[in-house]
């Protein structure tokens, strides 16, 4: 027995699906993303669905759909600063995935539901009160264990966005209690940055003159003024180079702080393998 389905039905209720999966994967993975990126991901979850509807593939060319479109879903969705923080934002995303389809299943199963298959694709003719029930109880469970057990790793990140003279730079950065670190002479705040994570964004000045900085132990004159300051790291006490920054914006959940009079330290190590590009003291966060 076959049913009738409705393509703008099944876009929709899969957009509506993949929102609040991708919620929950942020929710897991501790990130943070903007909403704008999760309703263009769920957009693109609701138009992979139509897979369903499309000839039967061959088997190489279904599993390549399938993880072509969770690859772009997951991309589009969080900002994405490493190969690692992808992974885990793709890891709950699929897990999620898994579970719902696991959910739902059983309900299809034990109310005699029709489900149709076809290029890996699965639909389940269900009421849509039952399938919102079910997404519902899905991310409730993950709202609940965030509350009982907190957040991935405690972490506090923010999306910012430094103002150079001749650029910017943006991506996530850390908020940490114990960073603080001030212009010896100015007393201006300073915030760091991981010169091997912000490279490809620098001007080009700038990133000579960094470049060999690191790897020569030599400051050029006559271009981007730069300023030793000394930091204290695990590594010990060291002088590292650093610039004025004319903004340093932050943004979290859709609220927004401006920074001025500060300046960005570039340090020569990725920081926590990557997972963000920055550390801000928590005076600014």
């Amino acid at each position: 027995m076959q049913g009738v389905i409705y393509a703008d039905m099944l876009f929709f209720v899969n957009a509506l699906i993949g929102y609040f999966l991708l919620r929950g994967a942020a929710l897991l993975a501790g990130r943070i993303t903007q909403d704008w990126r999760v309703f263009l991901g769920a957009a693109a979850a609701g138009a992979s669905s139509m897979l369903l509807l499309l000839p039967p593939l061959p088997v190489w060319l279904m599993w390549g759909a399938k993880v072509g479109s969770a690859v772009l879903i997951v991309f589009i969705s969080f900002p994405i600063h490493s190969v690692r923080s992808f992974l885990k934002c793709s890891f709950w995303y699929v897990f999620l995935n898994i579970t719902l389809s696991g959910v739902v299943f059983a309900a299809a199963y034990y109310g005699s539901a029709i489900i149709q298959t076809n290029n890996l694709a699965v639909y389940f003719n269900i009421s849509p009160v039952l399938l919102i029930l079910c997404i519902t109880g899905v991310y409730l469970t993950v709202q609940l264990c965030i509350w009982a057990l907190g957040r991935p790793e405690g972490k506090k990140t923010v999306e910012f966005t430094a103002c150079l003279a001749q650029g910017r730079i943006s991506g996530e950065a850390l908020i940490d209690t114990g960073f603080s670190v001030r212009d010896p002479i100015t007393g201006t705040p300073a915030f760091l940055l991981s010169f091997p994570s912000v490279k490809a964004m620098l001007p080009q000045a700038l990133h000579h003159q960094l470049t060999m900085y690191f790897e020569e132990g030599i400051i050029e004159t006559g271009g981007v003024p730069l300023r030793l300051i000394p930091t204290q790291t695990a590594a010990g006490e060291r002088a590292l180079p650093a610039v004025r920054v004319q903004e340093l914006w932050l943004e979290k959940e859709g609220k927004k702080k401006v920074c001025t009079q500060v300046c960005a330290v570039f340090t020569p190590e990725r920081l926590a393998g990557g997972s963000f590009c920055a550390i801000v003291p928590s005076e600014n966060g």
